[in-house]
């Protein structure tokens, strides 16, 4: 039976990825901090194995996917992360802390871990960055330059990992109808454009990696929308995205 684990596997897009994985017969590990913060029912899932565990631990995360792996990994999806709505006001010291290690850190360690498993036996990791990290301008968020960060480091692993058999795939969504996007936004995301749920985000994810391609972009419409807008003058550009961010805060 092939094995995936994900880190931040017990919400939103991770959740939804460990029930995707389950139907094709995958055995599953899940991990984070508090798995049971959503109330989900495990029990009835006979290959799954849920941990409590610290992505950004790099001792934690290793002995977790180790006893679960049991040596033979197939997939591990880095879906661990953090995400605050800072792009009108300030954002603070441990805001930004936490974002830094769980967006960039939990990102590291998982490639860490997986380098140990799949070294000469092949293997793929999964690095879950953001669609926002394809448009680049003066004022983006601490939340966009971390992911920006993310996919950084995916490419420069892609290239020292692809003569040891493993593969590193960059996963860019955009705005998906996760409980913390639903938090941030008081319920309401009629102001966000192009809004998938974690269920369909799911889909297009397990579909990529299972077709081994290097890029997973979504939603295409938004995709093709930031292409268009990063062709702007800078200056043009900065002014439309801050008009934006005013108006998503206006009740």
């Amino acid at each position: 039976m092939k094995t995936v684990f994900i880190t931040g596997g017990t919400s939103g897009i991770g959740w939804a990825l460990a029930q995707r994985y389950l139907s094709a017969g995958y055995q599953v590990g899940i991990g984070s901090r508090t798995p049971d913060k959503e109330g989900h029912d495990f029990a009835p899932y006979t290959h799954l194995s849920v941990y409590s565990v610290d992505a950004t631990d790099l001792t934690a995360l290793k002995d977790v996917i180790h006893t679960f792996s049991k040596g033979q990994l197939d997939i591990l999806i880095a879906g661990a992360g953090n995400y605050t709505d800072s792009a009108l006001e300030h954002i603070s010291w441990q805001e930004t802390n936490a974002m830094i290690d769980n967006n960039i850190k939990a990102t590291l360690n998982a490639l860490e871990v997986a380098r140990e498993l799949m070294q000469n036996k092949g293997g793929t990791i999964a690095c879950i960055a953001s669609i926002s990290t394809f448009l680049d301008y003066e004022e983006a968020t601490i939340y966009t330059r971390c992911k920006q960060a993310v996919l950084a480091i995916t490419k420069a692993y892609r290239r020292a990992y692809r003569d040891k058999g493993i593969k590193v795939i960059a996963i860019h969504p955009g705005y998906v109808a996760t409980p913390r996007l639903m938090e941030l936004n008081s319920d309401d995301l009629s102001k966000k454009q192009y809004v998938i749920t974690p269920t369909e985000a799911a889909e297009i994810i397990y579909q990529g990696i299972t077709q081994g391609k290097q890029l997973i972009v979504f939603p295409k419409k938004m995709y093709r929308l930031i292409r268009c807008l990063q062709l702007l003058p800078k200056g043009i550009l900065q002014r439309i995205m801050h008009k934006k961010a005013k108006w998503q805060k206006q009740n």
